[in-house]
């Protein structure tokens, strides 16, 4: 039996690491032989493979699943993610993928859920082996404005080379999503913010995800653990919501701050939907390396700064 994990384009290589196993990798998605587990943090959805295919409409689709059995003993449902412009809703798609299917439909609690993820002519479909998103995450109690994606957090950690035992800080925490995800890792990990709402929803949020952080008020001018840190992980203001003028005083001062916290091979994580004025030449840093994951056509950059 072959199996599915579905993640951010741009990902692969991490779930894959993350799975331990060699996988065939595609755009957005891996297949390998391994029964997944649920508590993968990189990945978006995981289960059965059944069928991967490029089809144009809704006659081809139809065409494609024609052969295919569906492993399904009582009832289900049909769960269809589409992305790009089609002659056909996500419903239809639907309709035609229960018509398959022998069992009955069972929409409010099936006992199997059928997952069809469309992007543009791509086609994937299986067996949802948790019928949820395993990036939602059950500890985010308290939300935050533009609230940072938890596996998108998981996989810049790892692509930071973060670890176990190492010290971690965010600066800039909102709801504490990149500092409880650290601590998952088992690290030594602290959490700042300027904002009371965003020390709150931190403390609230790891302590449902049972973790230790240390959380504090603290404006970015007013941190002070010199040469402390391994790593600095962030997901800063960016300049859509604060205008560029506005936000370039606040990144001269985070660099600075930056290159005094962190130890001498410390590194810096910064993600973004705005790279511009992060790509530029900044003074003590240079970037070391960078990827860029695509969430639903919004490109996440995540950059990897050292200290030079």
């Amino acid at each position: 039996m072959k199996y599915f994990a579905t993640t951010f384009i741009g990902a692969e290589e991490i779930v894959e690491k993350e799975l331990k196993l060699k996988a065939i990798k595609q755009k957005g998605f891996l297949i390998f032989n391994k029964k997944p587990k649920e508590t993968l943090k990189s990945v978006v959805r995981a289960g059965i493979y059944l069928k991967h295919f490029n089809f144009k409409d809704l006659k081809e689709y139809k065409k494609q699943i024609s052969d295919l059995e569906f492993p399904i003993k009582k009832d289900f449902a049909v769960y269809c993610e589409r992305y790009g412009k089609h002659k056909f809703a996500s419903k239809d798609i639907e309709i035609e993928t229960a018509n398959q299917i022998d069992e009955k439909v069972n929409l409010e609690s099936p006992e199997t859920l059928v997952y069809v993820l469309i992007k543009e002519d791509s086609c994937l479909i299986g067996i949802d082996l948790f019928k949820r998103r395993l990036d939602k995450r059950s500890y985010r109690i308290k939300p935050h404005p533009n609230q940072l994606n938890s596996s998108i957090a998981n996989i810049a950690l790892k692509f930071s080379n973060f670890t176990s035992k190492k010290t971690l800080l965010d600066p800039f925490c909102g709801s504490g999503i990149i500092p409880i995800e650290a601590a998952l890792l088992k690290g030594e990990v602290y959490a700042s913010d300027n904002q009371y709402y965003c020390i709150e929803s931190t403390s609230i949020n790891s302590k449902i995800a049972k973790v230790k952080i240390n959380v504090s008020k603290t404006e970015i001018k007013e941190l002070n653990k010199k040469s402390f840190f391994d790593f600095l992980v962030t997901d800063p203001p960016i300049a859509t919501i604060r205008g560029l003028k506005g936000i370039l005083p606040l990144y001269d001062l985070f660099f600075e701050k930056s290159f005094d916290l962190l130890k001498k091979k410390g590194t810096l994580t910064i993600i973004t939907t705005r790279p511009q004025p992060l790509q530029e030449e900044i003074k003590n840093f240079k970037l070391k390396k960078q990827l860029i994951l695509d969430k639903n056509n919004l490109k996440y950059y995540i950059l990897v700064f050292k200290k030079h």
